[in-house]
């Protein structure tokens, strides 16, 4: 921001130096040496009138009176010649002007950037420090970090940009910084009030910002998105994983046929829902979920571990989350595991018997994204200053992963 005014400050300068001097340089008088120049060839006039009369070649009235046109016309060479002090008046003009131009052009320089640029962005920019990314290292961690922070300045600045605040709570929500996410879906909200689809997106964000329980406000978000278009798909799908989590396998059921109705028979989506339904009829009849003979077929393994670049950043006693989230519909997650980070690398393994619910398993979901978290703070939400990476598609079952923490979250 201080490099910002000072090159302001150095460019109207530059054009007060280059308007004010003129106006206060006075006329340059005659150089003595021109004067003697002229002197000199009018000697040279009169030696030649005199050469001309002893010649014979001019009578003496000739040459009196080429002699007296010829001292006349010195006399109005030199007047011609002769320094003449400026007026007062157009000394006074010439001061005025430059006083004048020195506070005008800063005065219009500033009244023309609050009129035709952003004094608000400029002053987020200052309150908003955007420090580097210690991402990944072809540097698009980086690029997307410096992109979410300029979209956050900007709206500091134009506060009722409605899509633009639904573009930074999704950002929010890539890089995992739920908590963040909700505040932006709470303005987009503020814009455009009812709108069942980012009611929705506002339900999962304080699922994931809760580690997938729901509380008050989820129930009530996707309570309103139904209530405003009662076929929601993403409202319905986290409407009917509220109702298996406590305890209501019908309702749970009903919930997700609703949907299943309106997906693409062949989806990945379609078979994910049927699998939670098959789960919920299981329930609902007092037994043991169809799938469950299927659990050691879904798991997900690897190692896990933090970029070599990161590593002074990390304390031993921080607290690692391995999860897994579907890669579609609701981002709460299915299945997770908690280390510390003095024990990374280290290999790992996510099964059903890693689940947040019982009723949600990890062998009921189709494509899967897979994170790290390294958090100081100790909860598995993202904080500024947490490290986090994330594999996205994964499929059960998945082995041999290379989960790696190396990006830095801003």
């Amino acid at each position: 921001m201080t490099a910002l005014w000072l090159a302001v400050l150095a460019l109207l300068l530059a054009t007060l130096l280059c308007l004010i001097p003129p106006l206060l340089r006075r006329a340059p008088a005659a150089e003595p040496a021109a004067d003697a120049n002229l002197r000199a060839f009018y000697l040279a006039q009169r030696e030649q009138l005199r050469r001309d009369l002893k010649d014979g070649s001019l009578s003496a009235s000739a040459r009196a009176r080429a002699e007296e046109e010829l001292q006349r016309d010195l006399l109005q060479d030199l007047e011609l010649r002769r320094p003449r002090a400026a007026p007062w008046a157009g000394q006074r003009a010439g001061l005025a002007a430059a006083c004048l131009l020195s506070v005008l052009i800063p005065v219009a320089a500033v009244l023309l950037y609050g009129q035709l640029g952003n004094p608000r962005a400029a002053a987020g920019a200052a309150a908003i420090p955007v420090e580097p990314h210690a991402g990944a290292p072809d540097g698009s961690g980086d690029d997307m970090a410096l992109a979410i922070n300029a979209l956050a300045q900007r709206l500091r600045a134009e506060p009722d940009d409605a899509d633009g605040w639904y573009m930074l709570a999704r950002s929010y929500e890539t890089l995992g910084r739920y908590t963040d996410a909700v505040a932006a879906y709470q303005q987009v909200l503020r814009l455009v009030p009812g709108q069942a689809a980012v009611l929705a997106d506002l339900a999962d964000a304080l699922l994931s910002a809760n580690q997938g329980a729901p509380d008050a406000a989820s129930i009530a978000a996707v309570a309103q998105a139904l209530a405003a278009q009662p076929d929601q798909p993403k409202a319905l799908a986290l409407a009917g994983m509220m109702a298996l989590r406590r305890g209501d396998a019908a309702e749970a059921q009903a919930y997700w046929e609703r949907l299943q109705a309106r997906l693409p028979p062949d989806s990945e989506a379609a078979r994910q829902i049927q699998s939670n339904i098959a789960q919920a009829r299981a329930m609902a009849a007092g037994s043991p979920p169809a799938r469950a003979s299927a659990a050691p077929a879904a798991r997900i393994s690897g190692r896990a571990r933090i970029a070599d670049a990161l590593r002074g950043q990390v304390q031993p006693t921080d607290t690692v989350f391995i999860l897994a989230r579907p890669q579609d519909g609701p981002r709460m997650p299915l299945a997770i595991l908690r280390m510390q980070a003095a024990d990374l690398p280290r290999d790992f393994v996510l099964d059903d018997s890693n689940a947040m619910s019982p009723d949600a398993p990890l062998s009921g979901a189709g494509k899967l994204r897979v994170e790290i978290r390294v958090s100081r703070s100790g909860t598995a939400a993202a904080r500024p200053g947490d490290l986090g990476g994330a594999l996205s598609g994964i499929g059960l079952p998945a082995e041999g992963l290379d989960l790696v923490a190396d990006t830095v979250v801003r």
